[in-house]
């Protein structure tokens, strides 16, 4: 039997056509993280955001302007490197037996919006003990707001959470241009490829063309404001008690901030409480379900703990 000789043309039209499952890959995949913040570009090893200490908001102009100068405590997120490879042997390409891994492929692609899906959605139930721009827990019960606009005087405490033991629940604020999460990006998707021919040192030295994935970046910690967080059971009282706490949140100076949460974001284990809250007409005295399409409903299995 003669072996199959490969050509170099044959190596550029085969890596030709993993890149284009690749970027298929991630085409067709939801990117369901992008229910919960924004993209936000990253032009070196990490990210400040002083910006955060700042909600934005406009006041009557009294005298000359008031220049609110962003908090020193600096809230640094390092940019993560993620990767993931795949090994082709030699003889899958002798033997004319390559033809799968371009679903293989593709599926490594699918793999890196799982990953951006992931690290956003953990950042939820994370959020309990992560720290966030002003040096709290993202999800605590004691946020510093201060009584004057230009961040002084006596800080009193702004509490974003529920207390309890059960998988997290999280309402959210999603419409304006803060945001409460973001996905930090630093390095955008590429399929890498090792091998171009035949003769190069990894076919040399182990008969395999490897093909690698690679990505940079990491879930960030927006606005507090934007988000409520419970551990506690999901029902008509505490959605209600969170609901009205976001609307009631100000800013320095008690500058109402107007927030009206859109999105409220489960995992499967409260699923059905979520269903029942928001998609059902009637509740179970069979009076009108006044929460019934309140606000958007996620349920996303990333949340799962």
């Amino acid at each position: 039997m003669t072996t199959k000789v490969l050509t170099v043309g044959e190596i550029a039209a085969f890596n030709t056509t993993l890149k284009a499952r690749f970027n298929k890959g991630l085409a067709v995949t939801t990117e369901e993280w992008k229910q919960l913040g924004k993209l936000i570009a990253s032009g070196s090893a990490s990210n400040t955001y002083a910006w955060l200490s700042q909600f934005p908001a406009f006041r009557e102009w009294v005298g000359a302007r008031l220049h609110k100068a962003a908090k020193r405590q600096a809230y640094t997120v390092e940019n993560r490197k993620f990767e993931n490879t795949l090994d082709i042997p030699r003889e899958a390409f002798e033997d004319d037996n390559y033809g799968m891994y371009g679903d293989v492929i593709e599926s490594y692609g699918q793999s890196v919006i799982d990953l951006k899906n992931d690290l956003m959605f953990s950042a939820v139930p994370a959020g309990f003990a992560s720290i966030c721009y002003d040096g709290q827990f993202f999800f605590d019960t004691d946020h510093p707001v201060y009584p004057n606009e230009d961040g002084s005087g006596v800080v009193a405490t702004v509490s974003n959470m529920q207390a309890g033991i059960l998988e997290p629940w999280v309402l959210l604020c999603t419409g304006r241009a803060p945001q409460p999460f973001y996905l930090q990006e630093r390095v955008a998707a590429e399929l890498q490829i090792k091998n171009s021919a035949a003769n190069s040192d990894g076919v040399y030295e182990n008969d395999i063309f490897s093909y690698g994935g690679r990505w940079r970046g990491d879930a960030v910690y927006g606005f507090w404001q934007l988000a409520f967080g419970s551990k506690a059971v999901l029902d008509a009282a505490n959605f209600t008690a969170a609901f009205t706490s976001m609307m009631k949140f100000k800013g320095d100076g008690n500058r109402k901030l107007g927030i009206v949460p859109d999105t409220l974001v489960v995992g499967p284990d409260n699923m059905a409480a979520a269903e029942v809250l928001l998609k059902a007409q009637q509740n179970a005295a069979g009076a009108s379900n006044t929460n019934y399409n309140k606000v958007k409903l996620v349920v996303s299995p990333w949340m799962a703990l």
